[in-house]
């Protein structure tokens, strides 16, 4: 069912392109950079079993921390358009909080806190992404392609508690960078004479039983020919086991979200 829902989104979008559009001959989509700015604030859930950088990490962001999204820093979005060609580079940033106490013991770089532990913790995660379509089905005004790329994500991570005998607070902290290669399908287009562009697309990595997944759609408006606004959903999910692409390291992470910002066209 997933599968076919996925290959509906990227035909209907593909085939927008014609609505409000006339007939025109036109062989090649016509060449655009758009640039601009973007808020991205998903929600995060996910856990940590295992060691990093040899310290114990085990803790679930939702059922033990209670992390819930603080606040979004706008980052940047490139895009250019082309008859063969699409290349798309973006950048965000977003924090969480948690204040909780946690009900079974959980450990933060080597730092163990127990059950009965009030722990306030801290998440700010940064992701740029950068990728590269290779249009195999094009026209004046759809296209499809297939996307290669890379998406990195940072993660720092902080959480401070009292940890007994101690009777004052103990502040553990850790950072974690996830590369993330990309691959997958995407189609898009325009309508109503450039008023209106829209693009979907999937992403999906296997490797060694780790998985990755990520869905996207995005449409943007212009009500001038030059400016234009953007609103666009995002929703990925990587699971890592233990021993696929870390020893010692078993994680779960899944983002998803609605992201809006401003674009200008050339």
């Amino acid at each position: 069912m997933r599968v076919q829902l996925i290959a509906l989104l990227l035909s209907a979008t593909a085939a927008f392109a014609q609505l409000g559009a006339t007939y025109a001959p036109a062989a090649d989509l016509q060449r655009t950079w758009t640039l601009g700015g973007q808020a991205y604030g998903p929600t995060l859930t996910g856990h940590f079993n295992g060691s990093i950088n040899g310290q114990a990490i085990a803790l679930d962001l939702d059922s033990d921390l209670g992390l819930a999204r603080d606040k979004t820093t706008p980052g940047f979005f490139i895009d250019y358009q082309g008859p063969r060609f699409a290349l798309q580079v973006s950048s965000g940033t977003a924090e969480y909080r948690g204040d909780r106490t946690v009900t079974q013991s959980v450990s933060l770089n080597g730092v163990k806190y127990t059950a009965g532990t009030e722990v306030m913790s801290h998440i700010k995660l940064a992701s740029t992404d950068a990728v590269w379509t290779i249009k195999f089905v094009k026209g004046s005004d759809a296209w499809m392609g297939l996307d290669l790329g890379a998406q990195v994500w940072k993660l720092d991570m902080d959480a401070t508690g009292t940890v007994p005998p101690s009777t004052t607070a103990t502040t553990a902290s850790t950072s974690v960078s996830v590369p993330i290669p990309q691959i997958g399908l995407s189609a898009g287009g325009r309508g109503f004479n450039g008023g209106l562009e829209a693009k979907a697309y999937v992403h999906y990595l296997g490797y060694k039983q780790a998985k990755y997944t990520l869905v996207g759609a995005d449409l943007r408006y212009f009500p001038v020919r030059w400016f234009g606004l953007r609103a666009f959903y995002e929703g990925s999910s990587f699971d890592v086991p233990n021993g696929s692409v870390k020893d010692n390291l078993e994680f779960q992470l899944d983002r998803k979200g609605v992201g809006f910002g401003g674009v200008f066209r050339f």
